[in-house]
């Protein structure tokens, strides 16, 4: 898994990366401080959990990702199997390419996660 998200630092602009159960728990992580990743998977799987929620609530189902544009960059939520892929970015990335490479990681945890 550990190397599912070091992978997603090849492209330009990502900055960081980890990979959260909807518990919050920190399964893989390319952060150096270890509190930060704790921090940021807790909020990560609280903010998913709250917007799925919602999502389901309106009436257009289940969350598959999102996107969080802060004034310095974005996090990039997305669900992998029973895991949430996180993605923090700098501002001038290319959200499209960043979101593509999230799908084949993604796929590469659902390959990885017995069912």
């Amino acid at each position: 898994m550990r190397k599912i998200v070091e992978d997603l630092l090849r492209v330009d602009g990502v900055i960081g990366s980890l990979l959260v159960g909807k518990d919050g728990l920190v399964v893989a992580s390319t952060l150096l401080e270890e509190e930060d990743a704790e921090i940021l998977g807790a909020m990560s799987a609280a903010v998913f959990g709250e917007i799925d929620k919602a999502t389901k609530r309106i009436g257009i189902g289940t969350l598959i990702d999102s996107i969080i544009d802060a004034q310095n960059g974005s996090i990039l939520l997305l669900e992998a199997r029973e895991l949430i892929l996180v993605v923090i970015t700098q501002r001038m990335v290319n959200l499209g390419l960043v979101k593509m490479e999230m799908r084949r990681a993604a796929k590469r945890i659902s390959e990885a996660v017995p069912i």
